[in-house]
């Protein structure tokens, strides 16, 4: 037993531990140093994205791990414990991975992070720690119940670690439909993962324009995340594709305009790097002395393009809510293209002629927007064209664009009532031009503070241009010269789809209205014709023969099993069925549905009868019914004496989860939510 003692010796140095003690100190000393000081100017430099938390924290603990490893191996050194040196070293590790990981919210945080990863390794390797073959010494023996007991407590310490951090700090969440493609893809499968900061909502409340996960109120174990568009005490107004509020205390009626950030995420492209003959041909009305060479346009004298091109030639078409995802989400098809899209932006490569000019024309409804670029300073003009009337916009602004003859990047939009155009990534202008609509909102509150929520409001915002719905692009050359320009793309804003009356054929859409309370929050989906948001929210109660009353959602997949009798119960071959009488109760008045006022007791009591004929027709005596709380309950279908529903349009504070700032695992890569 004494010479196999001898045999426990120290394993041969390998590597970096095979330079001199000194060097390897100084080494460690030189990066560790460069980490700190990198790391404390990280902490004060901005960020590149707003509310990406995570990196003040990150680098705060940087700042603490890269001292504490420091002194641990080059102070204490072979007076440390293993476990302590090893321990700080394994967390620097982790936080400059982490911070390494944000390197679209701060480069000097990813800087940061790969500096102190090399510090961790360098402050490991500094100190010369005898290290033993496990093949050269003999382990004394530990009983099994030993071996398990630390097992059991490794385990239990981990998922103590794991449950802290889930439930305080950050969770993971798939998206499991469309409805806010293409911001974030859906799929029950295959879907985006999320991963949602739970800290902010702690400290603040959730703001107008960022992405949110909330409870589903009407099934709380439900998680959704949509976009905070109202805030409380507002007054809310969606027609037209736009979102219309009364701020609380505010006098006047603002068309909401949305960040910076936001209004790059919603652009959704409709063409992209134009370049196929095709999609030219298929898209783009033509007229005039013009050529189409692999992507670039040359528009000679009095040439001209106009997007989208219509079904014949002598009309053009309008721009139309398309899909934006190209077929990522499980949306019906026929959901889409029913709507015009007045708010558009073009982006685009253009080189004027010497001497040439360049028309370019924003059409909305019965207003247009022409650009008029020419090479000479002072030269370019905005005109606003409505009701036969010319009128000069942004003299000063445009007056100061010197073009010139060569290529030059520009970007030309109308959205959320704001005219703007860029030059090669440089704002000329930006001018608020409105709406008609909020111009007649605004003149029917002059005369008395109107409602937006109100009948009022509702019936200025039914009312259709005298023109009829118009979206367009038009581009033109000169009187004698033209230009050359490449399309990089032309981009709609994302259109707020208001109430469908799904039942009728054409779809009809009223504008939705909704006065918030205090802590009530309107929440909407990017893929606005595919969510099921606060516009579309049914509470439905049920009162049962004992007096008893249970209350959940009527929307699927919530609610399946109510949902598919309803559906199935109402005459063969009658669209309105007894799930759509139900809805449109809830959702819109006898006068909007056709009926006679005070007919919603009616309406009603009628679809109780389709849905008990349906039952016995289907042979089911009782269906599971979901409960607000999440849980269910069996609800025996002749027990029901009565129905009642509502709409249920927000979401109270205390149901936010957080706000999604990452998304990972996706087929698209991990990336930051802007």
């Amino acid at each position: 037993m004494a010479e196999e003692a001898d045999t426990i010796k120290a394993a041969p140095a390998k590597g970096y531990a095979r330079l001199s003690p000194a060097l390897r100190g100084l080494a460690a000393d030189v990066v560790a140093a460069a980490a700190w000081l990198i790391g404390l100017l990280s902490l004060f430099m901005g960020s590149r994205l707003e509310g990406v938390w995570l990196r003040v924290p990150v680098t705060a603990a940087l700042l603490m791990l890269v001292p504490a490893a420091w002194y641990a191996h080059r102070r204490l050194a072979q007076r440390a414990s293993p476990i302590l040196c090893g321990g700080l070293v394994v967390g620097l590790m982790g936080c400059s991975v982490l911070a390494m990981a944000l390197h679209h919210a701060s480069g000097w945080t990813s800087l940061a992070g790969l500096v102190s990863l090399l510090a961790a390794l360098a402050l490991r390797g500094s100190v010369d720690r005898a290290v033993i073959r496990g093949r050269d010494i003999r382990p004394a023996k530990r009983s099994p119940i030993t071996t398990l007991f630390e097992q059991v407590e490794s385990l239990a310490a981990a998922l103590v670690l794991v449950l802290l951090v889930w439930h305080f700090g950050l969770e993971a969440f798939r998206i499991p439909s469309g409805s806010m493609a293409p911001t974030l893809l859906g799929d029950p499968i295959s879907g985006d993962r999320v991963l949602v900061d739970k800290f902010t909502y702690s400290y603040r409340d959730p703001e107008r324009w960022e992405p949110v996960v909330f409870r589903y109120p009407l099934r709380r174990t439900d998680p959704y995340v949509k976009r905070c568009i109202g805030l409380p005490g507002e007054q809310v107004l969606i027609a037209r594709g736009d979102v219309y509020v009364r701020l609380p205390g505010n006098d006047k009626i603002e068309l909401l305009r949305k960040t910076p950030r936001a209004r790059e995420v919603l652009w959704l492209p409709i063409i992209e790097n134009l370049s196929s003959n095709t999609a030219w041909v298929k898209n783009f009305k033509r007229d005039g002395d013009l050529e189409f060479t692999d992507g670039l346009i040359e528009l000679r004298k009095r040439a001209a393009v106009t997007f989208p091109r219509g079904d014949t030639d002598d009309k053009p078409g309008n721009v139309m809510d398309h899909d934006a995802s190209f077929g990522a989400t499980e949306t019906p098809k026929d959901r889409y293209g029913r709507h015009v899209v007045g708010d558009l932006r073009l982006r685009a490569d253009v080189t004027l002629d010497d001497g040439g000019e360049c028309l370019v024309t924003l059409v909305r409804d019965e207003d247009s927007y022409v650009l008029e670029l020419r090479p000479a300073l002072g030269a370019c003009k905005l005109f606003h064209l409505a009701d036969g009337a010319s009128r000069e916009l942004a003299i000063e602004q445009t007056s100061a664009i010197d073009f010139g003859t060569d290529t030059r990047d520009i970007s030309y939009s109308l959205a959320d009532g704001e005219l703007r155009l860029e030059i090669d990534g440089h704002e000329q202008f930006s001018l608020d031009v409105g709406t008609p609509l909020l111009d007649q909102l605004r003149s029917r509150d002059a005369e008395g503070r109107i409602n937006l929520a109100g009948n009022v409001a509702l019936d200025i915002a039914k009312a259709e241009p005298a023109g009829g719905r118009q979206a367009r692009i038009e581009i033109a050359g000169g009187a004698e010269k033209g230009a050359k320009l490449r399309i990089r793309s032309i981009d709609r804003d994302v259109y707020y789809v208001g109430r469908i009356q799904e039942w009728l054929q054409n779809q009809r859409e009223l504008p939705f209205q909704v006065e918030l309370g205090e802590e009530q929050y309107l929440v909407l989906g990017d893929n606005s014709p595919g969510s099921a948001d606060c516009r579309y929210w049914t509470r439905i109660t049920l009162f049962l023969e004992d007096d008893t009353e249970v209350v959940g959602s009527m929307d699927e997949p919530s609610q399946p099993e109510l949902v598919g009798l309803l559906v199935k119960a109402g005459e063969q071959g009658d669209p309105f069925n007894a799930y759509f009488k139900l809805r449109g109760v809830a959702h819109f008045t006898p006068e909007e549905r056709g009926e006679a006022k005070g007919s919603d007791g009616t309406v009603v009591i009628a679809a109780l009868e389709q849905l008990k004929e349906a039952s016995k027709t289907q042979g089911r005596a009782a269906i599971d019914f979901y409960t607000e709380g999440g849980g269910y309950t069996r609800v025996k279908l002749a027990d029901i004496k009565h129905i009642q529903v509502e709409r249920m349009p927000y979401v109270e504070r205390k149901l936010f989860v957080g706000r999604p700032f990452a998304v990972f695992l996706s087929p698209r890569g991990m990336k930051l939510i802007d």
